[in-house]
């Protein structure tokens, strides 16, 4: 039999709804069950429907034997996770020859998570009769060269070749495939041997190409009744991961997953004291000083980028420059520029939110900076961070009495435990953290969604003014993936050589410009929204859940945890010439070729195409 090690966490819901039903009727009874479900909380909480239930119908095959095979699985993990698909992980060791077909035939999809397919031995065979009766079969990663390839490789679109393995620069997609393709290539660092050489079936469907040869990537082959979709590149981490769920959304002829649709700005250190820095870039190109220059070019750059794209701005502000750890945290006499800029940017529609009583992130002395961070000093004590984070607070509401601020910016994206904890202790207004999404040395990286303490993760993605080729590829990933987009800047960008200094502040606005250029070409109806419009979207976000039923040309499915709008990317992988798309329960719009962003306006959708 296979051997079952995870079950997606949907499988606990019968048990817990059967506990929950029971504990309302007996509240009814009891009289109290209204002013137990509404209590003091938000009615926003408590009208969302129920968590949905649904039985895994995907199967992710790992490899014990295989280095790579874990870290793929995890990653694929980690990508159905967030579209909601149910699945289950079995080891290809523990498969038993004589089950395999029966176990098997529980799935409609599987995801092979090793490169090896002689691991598999004869029950290749299995797996590829599984596909000709109706199963979907995709691969997480470039195949080896073996003997069980050569075996299924013509079952998957492959005329010849597969024996040998080409040089891939960087590569280009369909741009009916995903959005922001259109006249875009990714260039990779580095020349590698990764994919094979191949020659395709006419009947294949590629929609991912070598940059310079035009070998085939990524590609569909419908296989009697089921289908393979053929990842040929290996493609790892989070920037792959727009072009690894979209091809997971081919196995289904109608596939759904929700998203968050938003786009947000932010301004690190922003308003603080007059950064200092290297003002010669400045003094060279506009004859002014620091100051003068924020105040008369680079802040009035920002508000054209504002009625230029209708982004608005989050401003994190910072009360102090200094390196102080232990109290007394003196409080900063001097707030002319706190209130122009602030008031500047809140009259703008923007929104203000915390980065430090100074630039010290929020770690104690047991925290290790690998020797990378040597102008940081450590905090003493937890009361030292939370007397600290008071200080801020009070600063900032004596300026802007009117703003809430909800939202805080650790500073150069470090925060440990401890700090978190203080934050939350001593500003209980704080509602989410927006760090970055991306890895780094002592950084705090983080996932959409919601932590255990009920602070809302709303992580940047991309940053600065240099905006180099993996900045678009990851911003790419991200509007596919997750229909976000999140950036954030310094002032002290321009004075720092190595955040692009030396370009000077004409080119970096111009790279600044080509990409908001590339994000609302691609994407021109994202929502624009500040810091805690971001909170608000991961949170409807990460309290969906999806019960999918397929019907006659079409899917049903009942969304949980709804409340008032959900959206969702919906991809349509049947022919649609002369079909008629029609949505009960919501709108559609097109995005690009097959792919859609759909608005739920009720917890009950149907999607038929005819």
């Amino acid at each position: 039999m296979f051997k079952r090690v995870k079950k997606n966490w949907n499988m606990l819901w019968p048990l817990l709804a059967l506990t929950v039903v029971a504990v309302i009727i007996f509240l009814e009874r009891m009289g109290v069950a209204e002013n137990f479900l509404k209590g003091d909380q938000e009615i926003a909480q408590n009208e969302r429907t129920r968590p949905t239930i649904e039985i895994p119908d995907t199967v992710l095959f790992v490899s014990r034997r295989e280095s790579n095979s874990a870290d793929f699985a995890s990653e694929m993990e980690q990508i159905l996770d967030d579209m909601r698909q149910s699945y289950e992980i079995v080891y290809v060791e523990d498969v038993e020859k004589e089950e395999f077909g029966e176990q098997l035939a529980q799935y409609h999809k599987a995801v092979i998570c090793f490169t090896d397919l002689d691991m598999m031995g004869e029950q290749i065979s299995v797996l590829s009769d599984w596909v000709k009766q109706g199963g979907c079969m995709m691969n997480m990663a470039t195949f080896d060269v073996c003997s069980n390839l050569q075996v299924i490789a013509g079952k998957m679109g492959i005329l010849e070749g597969a024996d040998s393995y080409g040089s891939v620069s960087g590569f280009y997609v369909d741009e009916e495939f995903m959005i922001g393709a259109k006249n875009r290539q990714f260039a990779y660092d580095d020349v590698y041997q990764s994919s094979l050489n191949v020659l395709l079936d006419q009947d294949c469907q590629t929609y991912v190409y070598a940059m310079d040869s035009d070998l085939p990537l990524l590609w569909e082959y419908d296989y009697g009744k089921g289908r393979f979709v053929i990842m040929n590149q290996t493609m790892t981490g989070k920037s792959a991961r727009g072009i690894l769920s979209a091809a997971y959304s081919l196995l289904d002829d109608i596939s759904v997953y929700p998203v968050i649709n938003a786009s947000a700005f932010y301004l690190d250190d922003f308003p603080a004291p007059v950064p200092s820095g290297n003002g010669k870039y400045i003094k060279q190109e506009y004859g002014m000083d620091i100051s003068n220059f924020y105040t008369n070019v680079w802040w009035e750059d920002i508000l054209d980028w504002e009625d230029k794209y209708g982004i608005v701005h989050t401003g994190m502000i910072i009360e102090d420059y200094s390196d102080i750890v232990e109290e007394p945290f003196t409080r900063t006499e001097s707030t002319e520029r706190f209130r122009f800029f602030g008031n500047m940017l809140l009259n703008h529609g923007g929104e203000l939110g915390f980065h430090g009583y100074n630039h010290m992130p929020l770690c104690l002395e047991n925290f290790d900076y690998k020797g990378l961070y040597d102008g940081y000093t450590l905090w003493k004590s937890m009361e030292d961070m939370e007397k600290a984070i008071t200080e801020l607070g009070e600063f900032s509401s004596e300026i802007f009495p009117e703003q809430k601020f909800t939202v805080y910016v650790p500073p150069s994206n470090i925060l440990s435990q401890e700090g978190r904890k203080a934050l939350k202790e001593s500003m209980p207004g704080i509602r989410a953290i927006a760090s970055t999404y991306l890895p780094g040395d002592c950084v705090y990286e983080q996932e959409y969604g919601i932590g255990e303490d009920g602070l809302i993760e709303t992580p940047r993605i991309t940053s600065g003014a240099i905006m180099d080729d993996y900045t678009y590829l990851i911003a790419f990933s991200e509007l596919n993936y997750h229909y976000v987009q999140s950036h954030f800047m310094h002032p002290d960008d321009v004075l720092d050589e190595d955040r692009g200094a030396a370009l000077g502040w004409k080119k970096m606005h111009e790279n600044l410009d080509q990409y908001l250029s590339y994000i609302y070409t691609a994407a021109p109806d994202i929502q624009n929204v500040t810091g805690s419009g971001m909170a608000d979207a991961v949170e409807n976000y990460a309290g969906l859940s999806i019960h999918r039923t397929e019907v006659e040309n079409g899917i049903r499915f009942d969304l949980g945890g709804f409340y008032e709008k959900a959206y969702l990317m919906v991809r349509i992988a049947q022919p649609q010439e002369g079909r008629t798309l029609t949505v009960v329960g919501g709108t559609c719009e097109p995005l690009t070729g097959s792919l859609y962003l759909l608005t739920a306006t009720q917890s009950h959708v149907e999607i038929t195409y005819e």
